[in-house]
């Protein structure tokens, strides 16, 4: 039985390998992938909002998908796998806000470097987990994008109350440490900026 799984993971990694071209494929323009040197600027929101919407407040679309295929796992672009991106078009910045856009934009940058640290801790897992999910399809990979989505989700409503979007400059420094040293730890699961 061990034989055919053998087999079978040496049939998946040629098929990955022949994939590889489609892992590095380049994201549409109206994305973003997260970069640990290029931060959020106001030029980087390009939905454009009629005057007197009805919407309050800045709004970042961020968001983590899948590029490649899961025999991908095993090679040195293992990490490329898993994308964190913001999508520029859905994204806009609240003009008419009190708050300066320089703390909208620390606000927003926050919540997609969330999503950074829950990107890395997803890698992580399926780097682990590779194969098994290859050979018995067990934990299914649907299930650990929910579950990182999920935990990114409630870090992100939990920091917004914490910080009052950011307005709490002593709680805001705090996360951002924070943050800073949970991506420091997972280095090896950051895709090269």
């Amino acid at each position: 039985m061990s034989y055919v799984r053998y087999i079978i993971l040496i049939c998946l990694l040629a098929l990955g390998s022949q994939a590889s071209a489609q892992l590095g494929k380049p994201l549409p323009p109206d994305y973003l992938r997260w970069s640990s040197v290029k931060r959020l600027q106001v030029s980087d929101f390009q939905l454009r909002m009629r005057p007197r919407n009805n919407l309050n407040h800045s709004f970042g679309h961020f968001g983590l998908q899948m590029n490649g295929r899961v025999a991908d796992l095993f090679g040195k672009k293992g990490n490329q796998l898993v994308q964190n991106v913001f999508y520029r078009a859905g994204s806009y910045l609240d003009s008419t806000s009190q708050l300066g856009m320089e703390l909208q934009l620390r606000y927003l940058q926050t919540l997609w470097d969330l999503d950074e640290v829950a990107a890395r801790q997803l890698r992580q897992q399926l780097r682990a987990s590779a194969k098994r999910i290859v050979l018995i399809g067990k934990p299914d990979i649907n299930d650990l994008f929910r579950e990182a989505y999920e935990a990114a989700t409630k870090r992100q409503a939990q920091y917004t109350d914490e910080t009052n979007y950011g307005l709490f400059v002593d709680k805001q420094e705090n996360w951002e440490r924070a943050i800073a040293a949970e991506l420091a730890a997972l280095q090896a699961f950051a895709v090269p900026d």
